[in-house]
This record gives C-alpha cells, structure tokens and sequence, in this order.
C-alpha cells in the first residue's frame, strides 16, 4: 500500500467510524420512540376501553348510557385525563416515523421510501388527531363552553364518525408499513420475517375499511399493525446498540 493510499484510509476512518455513531444512535432513538408510541397506545386503546373512557357507541342503548355517563363530572375529568395522554402518542409516533426511513437507508430506493414515510405518517398522524378530536372533543365542550346543552345525537354521531377518521388515516399507515417491508425483503434493514409479517400487516390494514361498521372487528384488525410497530421498535434498539458496540 502506498503512503497516499494509507493516508487516505486514514482519513476516511474516522468518517466512517462517526457515521457508524450516528446510525447507531439514531435506531435507539427510533426505537426508544416506538416503544413510548406503542405504550400510549396501550393507554388509549385497551387500558382506556377497560376503564370506560367513553361507553361503546356501538352497542345497543348507546344514547341513554352516554348522556348518563357525560352528565358525570368525574367521567368529563376522566375523558380530559386521556385527551391529554393521547398526545403522547403523537409526541413519539414524530420521533418514530422520522427514523423509520433509516432501516431502508442502504437501499437505491431509500430517497422515494422516505418521502412514503414523510407523506404517509402525516396522514395518519392527521387521521390520528381528527379521531381523537371526535372521540374524546366532547369533555372539551362540556368543560369549556358553559351554555352548551349536550345533544345526545350529536354526541353520538362525533363518537361514530371517530373510526372513519382513524380508517383513512391508517390506510397511508399501512402503505408505509408495506412499502418499508417490500424494500427490507430486496435490501435488507429488518429481519425478514418481520418484513413479511410488515407486509401482512400492511395490507389488513389498507383493507380494513371494508368492515368499518362491525366496530369490534374493525379495532381487533389493528392489531397485527401494532405488533409490528412494537417488534420493529425492539428490533431497531437491539440494531442501535450493535452499531454503538461496534465503534
């Protein structure tokens, strides 16, 4: 090896060493991101459901059970309490969403994957808060506005058209999940059963408008979605401390 070629190899050590650093960090943030984003799910979605947050405007009798239960102050306070939790999860789906492009990075199609990642998650991230606003605006109203008189009609008409707005926002979701997925499976980034997983998951969810009125249904086909949000989380902290490991 000539002097010049080792000085050069020299020099580009500590490039590739501090890029290494970077990359390796920027999957634990990602990581750590989608682990706090799939716990404040858990919050709103289960936890919230086994508390009552908001009776079920599903079922039969809705209408007498949520004007009873809204003319509660302490069920108001409790439907606030998780307006307010549920922004946690766009406080780490942010955080998320903007390393996810980093799994496809290696990729010749990495530049096109991230604009998928950046269009599609605001649209879900705007579907996201648009449902938010109509499942749980409701205790806002009551709270703020002192000559509101609840119409019980209305109320469940907000509460019915909460899945619309999450639906069409989770399409753009499940576009992403498939589109990073499809490139893990041809350039690698995740294993590949999990980017199989991804790309099952994605297209239950792009399909699951199709039973949008059978609510219970409709909530239980998000689940493989958010397995693989959680599992890509763990995968990309185990990957981040690797890299770290490695300098």
């Amino acid at each position: 090896m000539s002097k010049l070629t080792a000085r050069k190899a020299d020099a580009t050590a500590p490039a590739i060493d501090r890029r290494r650093s970077l990359d390796g960090t920027a999957r634990l943030l990602t990581g750590w991101c989608g682990i706090g984003m799939v716990a404040a799910i858990v919050v709103n979605g289960p936890l919230s459901q086994a508390l009552q947050r908001v009776p079920s405007y599903w079922n039969a009798g809705a209408g007498d059970e949520l004007a009873t239960y809204l003319h509660d102050d302490g069920n108001v306070d409790q439907m606030l309490v998780f307006f307010a939790l549920s922004n946690l999860i766009f406080v780490f789906a942010i955080g998320f969403f903007a390393g996810l492009r980093r799994v496809v990075s290696q990729s010749a199609l990495s530049d096109w994957v991230s604009g998928v990642v950046s269009i599609g998650s605001a649209i879900f991230l705007a579907g996201g808060l648009l449902s938010e606003t109509l499942s749980t605006g409701i205790a806002v109203v009551l709270r703020s506005t002192p000559d509101y008189h609840l119409d019980v009609d209305a109320a469940l008409l907000l509460q019915g058209l909460w899945s619309t707005a999450i639906a069409q926002g989770q399409v753009a979701l499940g576009v992403v999940i498939i589109t990073v997925s499809a490139v893990s499976l041809r350039a690698g980034g995740l294993p590949r059963w999990l980017a199989w997983f991804g790309v099952i998951a994605g297209i239950v969810t792009i399909v699951r408008p199709a039973f949008i009125t059978d609510v219970p249904l409709f909530i239980v086909l998000f689940q493989p979605t958010f397995l693989w949000i959680a599992a890509v989380s763990v995968v990309l902290l185990l990957q981040g401390r690797r890299h770290s490991a490695a300098r």
